[in-house]
């Protein structure tokens, strides 16, 4: 008879864990970073972007810090490959000078999870 209440009071406490946790990880997940379709950055009434653009990215945020090596989107760290390409809606070819802390951008990282490419959004 003693095993069979520890048995129920174990799974008893996994299943109320369960209900308490599950509906916080729901709840984080929109924070987590996820590859975004570039027709997705900009909602009704937006402006298009350019057909230069990606047509998806590996992740898009607004810039908190930028560096010569690194840059903080959306409080994560990424570094800058040193062959890093960036582009806006007006210049294919940009410097990394013209992007600036709140801009919102659209990246591309590479195995190594270095941003290759910085697309300007807005």
């Amino acid at each position: 008879m003693k095993r069979k209440s520890n048995w129920f009071l174990w799974h008893g406490r996994i299943f109320v864990l369960a209900l308490l946790v599950g509906p916080m990880l729901l709840m984080a997940a929109p924070g987590l970073p996820a590859p975004a379709a570039a027709a997705e950055m900009h909602g009704e009434g937006g402006s298009a972007l350019p057909e230069y653009y990606p047509a998806r990215f590996d992740g898009t945020g607004r810039i908190n810090r930028i560096a010569m090596d690194e840059v903080v989107i959306d409080d994560l760290l990424y570094r800058l490959s040193p062959y890093a390409e960036y582009a806006t809606p007006t210049d294919r070819h940009a410097l990394r000078a013209w992007f600036q802390v709140g801009n919102r951008v659209g990246y591309i990282t590479n195995e190594k999870h270095e941003i290759i490419s910085l697309w300007l959004i807005e």
